[in-house]
């Protein structure tokens, strides 16, 4: 669990990005200039591991970087890292043995900071969110498809910009604005680097039921913040028949604002992808036939019940 002050800022980082007059909601972050640079980044970070466990055989590098949550994959032009570094529940013993790469991790994940040029209160903001969950630092710099116009981390903040924009956003309830925060942050947290990843939805809701853990809220809450992180992409499987629209009202039938939710989050989401709404502007007439289609159907299945 967290402690009670780091819990707090981050409660109040959000507090203030939902601001509809502060800096947050009012940055343009199409602009190209807007881009968070980590003190110790996930390049250096790559590259400082791969030295530590270069005089070990493969097997021992797996085993070791297990040790600290992540693993290292290659590709032919560049290193990923996959998982999340960490330094809890880590043994005595391991820290002792691996020291330099407990070194390293410890610098990357609790010794880490956040900076964007200009965009001091955002950076704060930032900063009390990776010090609540430094999962996020694994997102910064993380290059997309070539589809998308932005990193994952600018994405992310797109998207939640986005979210919170949305005049439907005010309409919510307290706690489903804050699981709509959390789907935000958390809908990418798995997304591959430089790939079409089609799997991230359920993988990320998965992780994301693992590291909400470290808050102390209902259960109910934290089946709905998965709920919509791994159905973020139900328009893509609207548009393409792999989901029918009954199907999805049958999944969001016992809670009529979930896939509100999930509509406020796939426009957001869409306008995320490419600069200028490219990518919005082809697939709007279908986000609202899907809308229109799937609420109708949930009105039935609750009017009937």
């Amino acid at each position: 669990m967290l402690d009670e002050l780091t819990l707090n800022n981050f409660y109040t980082a959000l507090k203030e990005m939902e601001d509809a007059n502060g800096a947050f909601l009012n940055t343009d972050l199409e602009d190209p200039s807007f881009v968070l640079e980590l003190k110790y980044d996930r390049h250096t970070f790559i590259e400082d591991i791969k030295r530590a466990l270069s005089p070990f055989e493969e097997s021992q590098k797996l085993n070791i970087t297990g040790f600290f949550g992540f693993v290292l994959e290659e590709h032919e032009t560049f290193t990923s890292l996959r998982g999340y570094p960490s330094i809890e529940n880590l043994n005595k013993e391991d820290a002792i043995s691996y020291a330099k790469v407990y070194h390293y991790v410890k610098n990357f994940v609790s010794d880490n900071e956040i900076t964007i040029k200009n965009h001091p209160v955002t950076t704060k903001c930032l900063n009390s969110i990776i010090a609540a969950f430094p999962e996020f630092l694994t997102l910064v710099g993380k290059v997309q498809h070539h589809t998308h116009s932005y990193s994952v981390d600018v994405h992310t903040l797109k998207v939640l910009q986005g979210v919170m924009k949305n005049p439907l956003f005010k309409t919510l309830k307290e706690d489903d604005k804050f699981a709509l925060q959390m789907a935000v942050l958390m809908h990418d947290i798995t997304k591959k680097e430089g790939e079409i990843d089609k799997s991230h939805p359920a993988c990320s809701a998965k992780d994301a039921s693992f590291i909400l853990n470290k808050i102390d809220i209902p259960i109910e809450l934290k089946s709905k913040i998965c709920l919509l992180i791994k159905n973020h992409d139900w328009l893509e499987r609207y548009n393409k028949g792999i989901t029918t629209a009954q199907e999805f009202a049958d999944i969001f039938a016992e809670d009529n604002y979930i896939f509100l939710m999930l509509c406020i989050l796939a426009e957001a989401d869409l306008k995320a992808v490419q600069r200028g709404g490219a990518f919005y502007n082809k697939y709007s007439a279908t986000l609202n036939q899907g809308y229109k289609e799937i609420s109708e159907l949930i009105q039935k299945k609750v009017t009937a019940a």
